[in-house]
């Protein structure tokens, strides 16, 4: 089964809350806020062999929904989504893939990171798609997931899982991965008016295990700083 990835950067959600009109990132989180529709961030620092560099935050992808229903003015239902949102942002299954993340680098691979974090990706992948599909028509979207077969073009022809072919557009040269024929893709349609649509092409993965299962825990030791706070050597079990 492909999933869309469950998380989303500030500037996925930028690019939603306004198509098209080149939002920075820290206006789009400052609208949400404003109208009390900031979402929980899980905030990780990717390590390195020698030392942390860099910072990457992330939120459960179902706020890419939240700021898709504020710019439809439809507040209730963003208020709604933004409840499951934080709910996921704040799973056992978030925490473990935020771990996981730190030695990940800023553009993970989905399928080495579920592996590194223990299936939990997938889990939180398979709860997100959950509570999106008790969502349903309120998110006024067209969803599909698939396969990229081949480019013509600007366009990356993706295969739906139900066999029909799309033409999306191709990525960005930032997001060349997404690209990559062999690679799995969510596709979100939406009709902007009644002329015109958009479609939102996210990473996707071919997710494993029960959204009931329980996510192990992995072991890791501490690091040098929570090492002086505890003190002595510990080997921490989640």
């Amino acid at each position: 089964m492909i999933l869309p990835f469950p998380l989303a950067t500030s500037g996925e959600i930028a690019a939603v809350l306004r198509p098209g009109a080149g939002l920075r990132p820290d206006s789009a989180l400052r609208t949400l806020r404003e109208n009390n529709l900031a979402g929980i961030a899980l905030s990780v620092v990717p390590r390195t062999s020698s030392a942390a560099h860099g910072r990457a935050v992330w939120y459960s992808s179902l706020m890419l929904d939240v700021a898709r229903l504020y710019r439809w003015h439809d507040l209730d239902a963003a208020a709604e989504v933004l409840v499951q949102a934080n709910e996921l942002a704040s799973h056992r299954a978030a925490t473990f893939v935020a771990e996981a993340l730190r030695d990940a680098g800023l553009d993970p691979d989905a399928r080495e990171l579920d592996a590194a974090s223990g299936g939990a990706l997938s889990r939180l992948a398979l709860l997100t798609e959950s509570r999106r599909n008790k969502l349903g028509s309120l998110l006024r979207i067209r969803r599909s997931t698939g396969t990229i077969v081949g480019r013509m073009g600007e366009l990356a022809i993706v295969e739906a899982e139900d066999g029909l072919r799309l033409g999306v557009p191709a990525p960005s040269p930032e997001q060349a991965t997404l690209g990559n024929v062999g690679a799995s893709v969510a596709v979100d349609a939406e009709q902007l008016d009644p002329r015109s649509s958009v479609l939102w092409v996210r990473p996707g993965f071919e997710a494993q295990g029960d959204q009931h299962a329980r996510v192990q825990g992995l072991p890791r030791l501490l690091t040098e700083d929570e090492g002086r706070r505890i003190a002595r050597d510990v080997l921490v079990v989640g």
